[in-house]
């Protein structure tokens, strides 16, 4: 799980920082953190939050590659321009 992935979590699910760590057993700095890439998330964060969450791989992966490939698609777009 990349950090945009688990921001959009937190954002889609209307927590602030504070009870999204408390959630998953972490600190809201672990949170902050993550969602500014300076940490990774450990695959313990990523279980608890999968099950939480009702999260599949399969699900996590999706999101994951939509969003490697929207950024080569705005990347062509704007080469083409």
């Amino acid at each position: 799980m990349n950090a945009k992935t688990f921001r959009l979590i937190r954002l889609h699910t209307g927590l602030t920082q504070q009870a999204f760590a408390n959630l998953i057993g972490v600190s809201k700095p672990t949170v902050s953190m993550i969602e500014l890439g300076q940490r990774t998330i450990t695959p313990v964060t990523v279980a608890k939050l999968a099950r939480h969450f009702e999260l599949t791989d399969e699900f996590l992966t999706f999101i994951e590659k939509f969003d490697t490939i929207s950024k080569i698609n705005d990347k062509t777009r704007r080469e083409e321009r």
